[in-house]
């Protein structure tokens, strides 16, 4: 049995938080699991390598989500909200509910949702060839989901949607260490007080809009599938899951784009590569930084052991960047490239559940766009986001160009 061997590097600190390349690489090659330094603090260990990821995705037996979904651990620490029903439950209960939500967005309600997105799509590169200049962040990447996901997916009320970006800034910063930099953050969210009961308000059956998913949810409490209580929780998921993860996401590939325009090229001359480019971004660029799991007792992960009690943060973006899956072209962004097995969206019985409806929103999106888009360039420095669970950009400065 080996040691585990320890870096000197702060995951959270703000630093590493803006530009983590230089963390993932050497947390690859520090080994397969690595005990971390943490100025909060906490117990954890990190996993950079695609093999040893996948294979603790795949083992829901050992590796636990029921003792949080974030840095703490349910089973010592008090929760910073009420665990969700999907992410912080194990099988056999989790099994469950998640075919609840899995029904819920199945591809027969997609389609139905296709068309409403493609409209959305439509006026809001309209908007965006107007102004010619703009902020991609802002303007595109956080315009697009917030159209859509608040109607058709979650089914919110039409008024205080504002809450929807406060929520989900309180929601991953404390799903991280308290460090100094994020108690300023969440200190300086106005009213969460107030976004919270909005949130909480908005996933009651009465307030969901009919046909939406939140309402199909509550259906499913009808049918004896869901208790009233889970309905309300997994409505809530679709707002921390969808909205800010879709945002990043989206402003990634933009972002990506716009400092490949070789890639932005190929883009505009086969607008059918949009979801291409899409998952491209969600490899290269890992918007969701890490996923959690705790062990369900002392084991080893390839020979080190790992305790009970040591929380495991599994870092996307090293994995998808592991030459060791992905080739010498690992740092490269290539929208031809067959990006459909990264890890940026979890894996196994875990896996994003959301995933469909990003997919289809980001096609409708980077589709049109290259259609009636003929170049898209840079006027600015974009401006990274600092969060302890997200990354992305928080200001895209770029002018484009008809076609």
């Amino acid at each position: 049995m080996s040691t585990i061997p320890e870096l000197d590097i702060d995951p959270f600190a703000e630093d590493v938080l803006a530009d983590p390349q230089d963390f993932f690489t050497r947390l690859r090659e520090t080994g397969p699991v690595v005990k971390l330094q943490q100025s909060e603090g906490h117990d954890i260990v990190g996993v950079g390598r695609d093999a040893v990821m996948r294979a603790i995705f795949e083992n829901s037996a050992d590796f636990l989500n029921s003792r949080g979904g974030g840095i703490l651990d349910l089973a010592r620490d008090e929760p910073f909200r009420t665990p969700g029903v999907l992410q912080e439950t194990d099988p056999p209960y989790h099994d469950r509910v998640r075919k609840v939500m899995t029904d819920v967005i199945s591809p027969r309600h997609l389609r139905v949702l296709r068309q409403e997105f493609q409209k959305q799509a439509d006026e809001l590169v309209d908007k965006l060839l107007d102004l010619q200049e703009f902020d991609a962040h802002t303007d595109l990447a956080e315009a697009y989901p917030l159209r859509v996901i608040p109607d058709a997916i979650m089914g919110a009320r039409p008024y205080g949607r504002e809450n929807l970006l406060r929520y989900s800034v309180w929601l991953f910063e404390s799903m991280g260490p308290k460090t100094p930099r994020a108690k300023q953050v969440l200190e300086s969210v106005e009213n969460i007080q107030g976004a919270l009961a909005w949130v909480t308000e908005s996933t009651k059956r009465e307030n969901v809009s009919p046909g939406s998913f939140g309402a199909m949810l509550w259906e499913a409490v009808d049918q004896g599938l869901l208790t009233a209580d889970e309905a309300g929780l997994m409505t809530r998921s679709l707002v921390g899951a969808g909205v800010d993860t879709t945002i990043y996401a989206l402003g990634m590939a933009v972002n990506l784009l716009v400092d490949n325009p070789d890639q932005y090229a190929k883009l505009h001359a086969d607008p059918s590569l949009g979801k291409f480019a899409f998952e491209e971004g969600l490899r290269w660029g890992s918007p969701v930084r890490q996923i959690w799991r705790t062990p369900s007792r002392d084991l080893e992960i390839e020979g080190v052991p790992v305790r009970e009690e040591q929380k495991i943060m599994l870092v996307m973006g090293a994995a998808n960047h592991d030459p060791e899956r992905w080739g010498p072209t690992a740092a490269d962004f290539d929208i031809t490239r067959d990006a459909s097995g990264h890890l940026s969206l979890g894996r196994g019985i875990h896996a994003c559940v959301g995933a469909p409806i990003a997919r289809l929103e980001a096609d409708a999106l980077l589709s049109t766009l290259a259609r009636r888009v003929k170049s898209i360039e840079r006027v600015g420095p974009s401006t990274p986001y600092v969060n302890n669970s997200l990354r992305g950009w928080t200001s895209i400065p770029v002018r484009i160009t008809a076609a």
